[in-house]
């Protein structure tokens, strides 16, 4: 069995890709999602539709630096917990 960091180094382990299950409870709310997209960019205008798509991209990289902040804090934390762990077993 390879390690992780073999596998993380070969970009066998990608933190910020998920697959996910279209039945699944995150699969039923992005089709939810996608669908009122699309009947609220039907009812806009030109204009309105530009300052919709702006304003979607804006949340989508307030959502994608926020992802990364919680992985990178949650990824310290866990190595803090390792760290304790192995210092109290010795």
């Amino acid at each position: 069995m390879k390690s992780v960091l073999h596998e993380f180094y070969y970009g066998n382990i990608i933190p910020n890709e998920k697959s996910f299950v279209r039945d699944s409870e995150y699969g039923k709310t992005i089709k939810i999602v996608s669908d009122y997209e699309e009947k609220l960019l039907k009812l806009l205008n030109n204009e309105e539709n530009e300052l919709f798509k702006t304003f979607s991209n804006a949340q989508g990289d307030l959502n994608r630096i926020s992802v990364a902040d919680s992985f990178l804090e949650s990824f310290c934390v866990g190595m803090r917990i390792a760290i304790e762990v192995m210092q109290k077993q010795l």
